[in-house]
């Protein structure tokens, strides 16, 4: 997705939050935004893609700051919220047994398609979560208040009928810590749909992609390994650096290889879709929320709508 003009303004005030997360010194905020803005001066063109000029402009932040993880804490809170509520969601997913336990992937009475549907639901629910992006800040009372109304409400866009019969070799690029515990979901029902189709004598693979050094909340490789996501994945590779999203011109060669090679990329979040939209590598499904006026313009949907689309 190209830069669009109203991009600056979100991308300076998330530095200027970053800032926060890293220091109480005045004059060296002030050093950092006049950095950042000499970046977005000299970057910024109509050509470029978002997501190239926010990398840009974040990595010259951690420089100013000597920080390559201002939000290593916030992380931490995302993902122990998420956990928190873990148990309510899951019998969102799975469905409620007589007992008033969540079912699991292996004896819930939904059919594989609610279970897939479900799952992929309450991690794109988790993307509406997000430190830092102007009115998505995440709090332990809202998480636990308005996911089940997100819920009920359901997806604005629902391409997982289709997303079903291309799960065979899945690489599944994710976003955001705190929503990466709702990954483990729709990880675990594509695990249980490849072995289906082991059974059939189809071959399967699934890869995990993070992101290769710290940046924003994303998703490192560390932070997988601690929620376990190996034991779901047959594999977790990486975008090799720091970027926003996935720079094709930075990602390792097995990544991208990876993905041309897949039947499904499966694409978390705004920032995976804004470096990825006009790229080609195949069917690819974006799971997201219209978070931003300009991400929500380039797809033709309303702000504040839970995504979940396959383009071919």
């Amino acid at each position: 997705m190209k830069i669009s003009p109203r991009c600056p303004y979100c991308l300076l005030s998330r530095v200027h939050y970053q800032c926060g997360l890293s220091t109480n010194d005045p004059t060296l905020v002030e050093k950092v935004m006049k950095e950042c803005l000499l970046v977005m001066s000299r970057e910024y063109r109509g050509d470029k893609t978002s997501t190239d000029i926010a990398t840009a402009v974040h990595r010259k932040c951690y420089e100013v700051l000597n920080d390559n993880d201002p939000y290593r804490e916030v992380k931490k809170i995302n993902n122990e919220t998420a956990l928190e509520i873990l148990p309510s969601v899951l019998k969102l997913i799975y469905g409620t047994d007589p007992a008033g336990n969540a079912y699991t992937v292996e004896n819930s009475p939904y059919p594989i398609e609610i279970l897939f549907k479900n799952a992929v639901l309450a991690s794109v629910i988790g993307n509406y979560f997000d430190f830092g992006v102007m009115g998505h800040d995440a709090s332990d009372a809202d998480f636990k208040k308005e996911f089940s109304t997100h819920f009920q409400k359901g997806l604005a866009v629902d391409d997982t009928d289709d997303m079903l019969t291309r799960l065979s070799n899945v690489v599944y690029l994710a976003d955001n810590c705190g929503e990466i515990v709702f990954d483990r979901e729709v990880l675990r029902i594509i695990q249980k749909i490849q072995r289906q189709m082991n059974s059939l004598k189809i071959p399967t693979k699934s890869i995990f992609v993070v992101r290769g050094k710290p940046i924003l909340t994303d998703v490192t490789l560390k932070d997988a390994e601690e929620l376990h996501i190996g034991e779901l994945a047959d594999e977790i590779l990486t975008t090799g650096t720091n970027t926003v999203g996935l720079s094709v011109c930075e990602a390792p060669q097995e990544t991208i290889q990876a993905m041309k090679n897949s039947t499904l990329i499966i694409s978390k979040g705004m920032a995976n879709y804004e470096s990825l939209s006009n790229e080609y590598f195949g069917p690819i499904a974006f799971l997201l929320r219209t978070k931003c006026e300009a991400v929500a313009e380039s797809l033709e949907l309303s702000m504040g709508v839970s995504v979940a689309k396959v383009i071919l």
